[in-house]
């Protein structure tokens, strides 16, 4: 049936890509106004940020299609490398993924056989795990397969890493779509993908500085 949600969540949905993607572009406008002036010392510089930033962007989008798009194009399918490179890429640089490839999955690691819609809430959790490293750190992403289906476990360690209050409320079942923000829908998106895919997920500090997010998802989805 896919996630149903109001023109509020869209609109804020839409702000929040919005917000990820101005860097980068912007990036790219002044590196094009330093090349456009004569006789520029900096044009080295200012072509290496170009090439950069359009990097940044352009995996950006790759990665708000998978996490935030339909699915269903396709095999419907995709490998776990091929998520690893999505999350990657759209990490700045003050965060690091540890994702190591993991032979006891019941598919290799480059093999198509991954459901999308795993993929897609993998990306959301380390969406959610950034939000919680305010000042950066390391993320770091096992997976098992449990009787229940597959069990993912995000540990996010750094400097002040915690949970927001603002997250913490968006992610509960009565969470009103008027008290979100553009900095909060994506874990309430996150929340609504959970009930329509029918995964349990939770975020908890079990110490200070540290985070972790775990979430089992159905196989069969």
């Amino acid at each position: 049936m896919g996630v149903q949600v109001d023109m509020r969540v869209a609109e804020l949905l839409c702000s929040r890509l919005c917000h990820d993607l101005v860097g980068p572009v912007g990036a790219v406008n002044h590196g094009l106004e330093l090349i456009g002036e004569e006789n520029s010392p900096v044009m080295a510089e200012a072509t290496q940020m170009i090439g950069q930033s359009a990097e940044q962007a352009s995996n950006r989008l790759e990665f708000f299609r998978m996490a935030f798009g339909l699915s269903g194009g396709g095999s419907g399918q995709l490998s776990m490398d091929q998520g690893r490179k999505l999350a990657q890429g759209f990490l700045e640089k003050h965060i690091t993924l540890h994702w190591p490839v993991q032979t006891d999955l019941p598919w290799k690691d480059q093999e198509n056989r991954v459901p999308k819609d795993v993929i897609k809430v993998i990306l959301n959790l380390v969406m959610l795990g950034i939000d919680c490293l305010p000042r950066g750190g390391t993320m770091t992403l096992s997976q098992a397969i449990l009787p229940e289906g597959l069990g993912v476990a995000l540990v996010c360690e750094g400097q002040k890493a915690h949970v927001r209050d603002d997250i913490q409320n968006a992610i509960d079942a009565k969470a009103n779509c008027d008290s979100l923000t553009a900095r909060t829908v994506q874990a309430f998106f996150m929340a609504r993908l959970a009930d329509d895919l029918g995964l349990d997920f939770e975020l908890f500090c079990p110490q200070a500085d540290c985070v972790q997010i775990a979430a089992i998802i159905p196989l069969e989805i």
